[in-house]
């Protein structure tokens, strides 16, 4: 009776880390592993290419805003040309008749009489046009609304840079919790080995001296033969375990992990009500202030479009030289000035569509938000009845922990006084150990289900 007994609580034990281990994992504060999140952050490529696309969005923001200012233009065309149209000048005609009049007015051939008619090309053949030019817009409305749009579209940039180093602050310290969770099931195991193993030997002594038959030697075999295959089992994922920390902190998969449990010492106690929970979900989640953010650039994009309606009005100015055959003595130089205005009165209904659209889409962002604060409220019903039930285990466990304590102390006195078999004190010990470590995952699995509700509430 007193070894089934001694069996029933190793399989307990057994069974208790198998359905704590994969529950969802911790995070907690602490030096090494606030180092070790610190690190991940730095060094994680989604987060790098975030930040990548911010530098480029900046790159964005001042090309809008150069717009406004003036752009300088050099123009350069030269020319070589032969044939095509022309144009006939009838020098001859105009000119013969003119100057033999002349001529007999004043009795002599000073003026010439046999000029020929002309044709001038109309395209000119060697011929060089230079241009420098300056433009500045004065009334151009949709730039000032683009500077808007690209500004605020900085701000998602920053918010989701903000969420990705929350989910891998969360990643990281999970996985290390997972990890520590896999050292403790080991424990476990280890314990609950060495006392079978101590069980065995109490049966040799009682078979060797005919106080039990060969049965007894069978069931310890096979269970210290199951321990073996819980135990490598518990290794491999210890090692799967510690290669997901390391792919999060971008180094070697093998690499050693620093233990430090410390953060058990500490267990936070959370007495907030569920609705003031709700509250700070709903006004704090970053993912809130992605849709309000969504939500300005949607209005701001929809003032562009309408701004796009009015006129527009620039100056331009220019200085240049144009002249045939590089003869610039006769060729510039060239100065202009002049104003440019320009309003579209007709664009077939463009604009009133781009309009609908960004009307289907602010209802979108309606939808997107009202859908985010189902889930939201959700998630903390689901987290704050979890801690609620960790609470209550965890007191539980300490309960039987004390329970075990005083058992194992007497066990262990009327033991040393020959009142006690051995076999009852080792279980006795036994139910000490597993209470002891059983009170350790559950404590986890209270920090576990703490770091969830901070996540969730987006709690620094």
């Amino acid at each position: 009776m007193q070894r089934k007994t001694l069996i029933n609580m190793l399989w307990l034990g057994v069974l208790f880390f198998a359905a704590s281990l994969f529950s969802t994992e911790v995070f907690t504060q602490n030096s090494i592993l606030e180092n070790y999140v610190q690190q991940a952050i730095q060094q994680n490529l989604a987060i790098q290419k975030t930040q990548l696309q911010r530098t480029r969005q900046l790159s964005k923001i001042d090309q809008a805003r150069r717009m406004m200012g003036p752009s300088v233009d050099v123009s350069t065309t030269y020319l070589l040309a032969k044939g095509g149209r022309t144009l006939n000048f009838p020098i001859g005609d105009l000119l013969n008749p003119a100057y033999t009049a002349l001529n007999e007015l004043t009795g002599t051939n000073q003026f010439p009489t046999d000029l020929e008619n002309t044709k001038v090309q109309l395209t000119p053949n060697n011929f060089l046009d230079a241009q420098l030019t300056i433009s500045q817009p004065l009334i151009f409305s949709a730039i000032q609304s683009n500077i808007q749009i690209q500004q605020t579209l900085l701000q998602l940039d920053d918010l989701d840079i903000a969420i990705q180093q929350q989910e891998i602050a969360y990643q990281v310290k999970m996985a290390y919790f997972n990890y520590l969770k896999t050292i403790e099931g080991t424990r476990i195991l280890e314990a609950s080995e060495n006392l079978l193993k101590e069980v065995q030997i109490f049966n040799q002594k009682l078979v060797k001296f005919d106080k039990a038959t060969d049965e007894i030697l069978f069931d310890v075999d096979y269970q210290l033969e199951n321990i073996s295959s819980q135990k490598a089992a518990l290794q491999a994922q210890n090692q799967a375990s510690r290669a997901f920390f390391n792919l999060l902190l971008n180094r070697e998969l093998d690499t050693e992990i620093l233990i430090d449990e410390s953060q058990l010492d500490n267990m936070p106690k959370n007495s907030a009500s569920l609705e003031s929970l709700k509250q700070i979900a709903l006004q704090k989640r970053l993912e809130f202030q992605k849709i309000s953010v969504a939500k300005t650039v949607n209005s701001l994009n929809q003032k562009r479009i309408e701004k796009e309606a009015l006129p527009t009005l620039g100056i331009r100015g220019g200085v240049g030289i144009q002249t045939e055959n590089f003869n610039f003595d006769q060729g510039g130089p060239l100065f202009s000035v002049g104003l440019g205005l320009n309003m579209n009165l007709f664009d077939n209904g463009q604009r009133k569509k781009q309009l609908e659209e960004i009307a289907v889409d602010r209802n979108i962002l309606e939808n997107d938000q009202a859908q985010l604060a189902q889930k939201v409220e959700l998630e903390v019903i689901q987290i704050y009845y979890a801690l609620q039930s960790l609470d209550s285990q965890l007191a539980a466990q300490e309960a039987a922990e004390v329970n075990a304590r005083k058992s194992y102390d007497r066990l262990k006195i009327k033991y040393e006084n020959d009142k006690a078999l051995l076999i009852e004190l080792l279980t006795a010990q036994n139910k000490l150990t597993v209470s002891q470590l059983s009170k350790t995952l559950v404590r986890y699995d209270y920090l576990i289900k703490e770091a969830e509700l901070t996540k969730i509430l987006a709690r620094e």
